[in-house]
């Protein structure tokens, strides 16, 4: 999908921040929450893959407007009515929306570009990474060993369930979209914590897909008379909408919340590792010797991160 005093949520939003002492180790619901919802987001590949070729943008639409609206019913039961927006909130609602929306369009730019191999190891996998250099030399807040290694395993684990076998299509212009897309991946997780620090995760992140929903909205036109067209697709870009985008976002941002950014987004690489099984499991496409090692790789990275620390420093 969260520390001492000069964190980012304190400058975005002006909230107080939570005592050190406090913090718990990356273990628990949180944890459980944030690996539920990158393993639902692992479904996206395969059932993105049923669809037909040239129409990425269209399902990325269709899947914010509909994840949107039933983020907004789960937020109107669990908002709070004496909780008021301030400015700096949603100065971070409108960078979380061009983050969100932003990520979409260079994430499936870059595909086009540079294949979802390559795409998939800079987008996925340099996002922690970044996550984890915003937290430590932008908000100061110290980023422990156990996480700087936990991470390189998994991002490791990443490359190799990714690359072997992959249409490795070296482009600039994909590259450099990849890279920006995990740029705004990153973002959207701290600009998620800072909101939902006052607001609470399902507001967060129905405020937050409002405004990109609103930003894809040329795309809408041709997005609907698309799925109208064939009832297994209008099927299908319902399940992306919910489950993809309302319930695993919902589930991100519980964890986002708890474990702060960097953590949350390292769990996350669940994503690619769960792609690639289910790939193998109902596209039947074969998984090599190496992309299994990546994906256990991936688990251990997680696992060794998930121990409890010995120290009462927080974690990020």
């Amino acid at each position: 999908m969260p520390p001492p005093a000069r964190s980012c949520e304190t400058v975005a939003v002006g909230a107080s921040p939570s005592p050190p002492s406090r913090q718990r180790p990356p273990t628990g619901r949180a944890a459980a929450a944030t690996a539920g919802g990158a393993v639902i987001w692992g479904t996206l590949g395969p059932v993105a893959a049923l669809f037909p070729a040239g129409h990425l943008l269209h399902m990325a639409e269709l899947r914010l407007l509909i994840g949107t609206a039933a983020l907004h019913l789960l937020a109107r039961r669990r908002r709070s009515p004496h909780v008021r927006w301030q400015r700096r909130e949603l100065m971070a609602v409108a960078l979380g929306s061009m983050a969100v929306s932003g990520f979409s369009v260079c994430y499936f730019h870059a595909v086009e570009l540079s294949g979802v191999a390559t795409s998939t190891v800079i987008a996925i996998g340099g996002a922690p990474i970044l996550a984890g250099l915003t937290a430590r030399f932008v908000t100061r807040r110290p980023v422990s060993r156990t996480w700087a290694v936990a991470t390189a395993v998994a991002v490791t684990g990443i490359a190799l369930v990714s690359l072997p076998g992959g249409a490795l299509a070296f482009s600039l212009p994909g590259t450099a979209l990849a890279a920006l897309a995990a740029a705004l991946y990153a973002a959207q997780a701290d600009t998620i914590q800072a909101v939902a620090r006052r607001h609470g995760p399902a507001t967060a992140v129905a405020a937050i897909f409002g405004g990109a929903t609103l930003a894809l909205t040329p795309w809408l036109p041709g997005a609907v008379p698309w799925a109208a067209a064939d009832l297994g697709r209008l099927a299908g870009v319902v399940y992306l909408g919910v489950f993809t985008t309302a319930v695993a976002y919902a589930l991100f941002a519980h964890g986002v919340t708890r474990l702060g950014a960097p953590t949350a987004v390292t769990i996350s690489l669940l994503e690619p590792a769960t792609a690639a099984v289910l790939a193998a499991v109902w596209l039947h496409q074969d998984l090599s010797a190496v992309r299994w090692a990546g994906i256990v790789l991936v688990l251990g990275g997680l696992a060794l991160m998930m121990r409890p620390q010995r120290t009462g420093r927080p974690s990020v």
